[in-house]
């Protein structure tokens, strides 16, 4: 098959790529980085340079292919990535139809079909706009929080040997890690699928207490302090953030409070459950946490 992937060599593609070109499938991987174009052509795939804002560059990279990878990419939008994620929507749906690709997977996020999520809400856009395509199959990929996240906390652990989080200790919240969601990408890549459908991929179902017996093990005594949402979206406008974003993550910190309705429709579907832990993340964890 000829298979046209967004995401470049990213955290999630660097993973399955190799198993796609092993087994002689024809990869296109698109980037907006020409350095990276050494790389790809190294690992037996073909670049194309670009950005995913240029329809008629999608257009014509997605021509030919049985199966297209979609993904928003470039990171969260400095002002408004709902406004984002609705361009993004058009380009891709219009990119999709014109060139006649008939299946895509799309890689969205828990919350997408949630209008209490807040930030994740925005990929319902994306979402939407993929699903009015007629005579198209579309997987939606949604995996819950990257455990890379957690990298956050590196600064007030190394400042104070303290976590800092809107959520209680004792909260469930659900982590996933790249190569888990790679492993779904790549089947959903390569195995059929009809109409339009999601597949929910989480790694590990975690408590805050957990997640400081993990450090613990690994030999990082920390202590959890829970803060108000309003303290997290203040910090998040003085990195930086704007309003609207800001904004939007304190409202999905407060969707998180709530776990039996935030992960629900997770709990209802036949999600993709894998195997990287919490422990194992913690083991990551310590090295970044060593080497700065």
């Amino acid at each position: 098959m000829k298979i046209t992937l967004l995401g470049s060599l990213g955290n999630i593609n660097q993973h399955y790529i190799p198993r796609l070109i092993a087994e002689g499938h024809e990869v296109v991987v698109i980037s907006s980085k020409a350095d990276r174009a050494t790389e790809i052509e190294k690992m037996g795939a073909h670049a194309a340079i670009g950005s995913n804002r240029d329809l008629e560059f999608l257009i014509n990279t997605f021509k030919g292919s049985d199966v297209v990878y979609l993904m928003v990419s470039g990171g969260i939008p400095a002002q408004d990535m709902a406004k984002d994620a609705q361009i993004l929507g058009e380009i891709y749906s219009q990119a999709v139809n014109i060139s006649g690709v008939k299946k895509v997977v799309n890689l969205s996020s828990v919350g997408a079909d949630d209008k209490e999520a807040g930030i994740l809400y925005s990929y319902h856009f994306i979402e939407e706009a993929l699903n009015t395509l007629e005579g198209v199959n579309v997987r939606h990929v949604r995996p819950v929080g990257f455990y890379t996240n957690l990298f956050s906390e590196l600064a007030t652990i190394k400042a104070s040997q303290t976590i800092f989080e809107p959520v209680a200790i004792d909260t469930v919240r659900a982590w996933v890690d790249p190569t888990d969601i790679a492993d779904v990408v790549y089947e959903s890549l390569t195995q059929s699928f009809t109409d339009k459908s999601v597949q929910y991929v989480v790694s590990d179902w975690v408590t805050g207490n957990d997640w400081i017996q993990s450090l613990r093990t690994v030999g990082l005594e920390v202590t959890y302090q829970q803060v108000t949402v309003e303290t997290v979206e203040d910090t998040m406008r003085k990195s930086g953030f704007s309003e609207s974003n800001a904004a939007d993550f304190a409202q999905l910190n407060r969707a998180q409070q709530n776990p039996e309705q935030f992960y629900k429709a997770i709990k209802n579907s036949d999600y993709h459950l894998g195997k990287v832990k919490v422990a194992d993340f913690a083991k990551i964890f310590i090295k970044k946490y060593q080497n700065q």
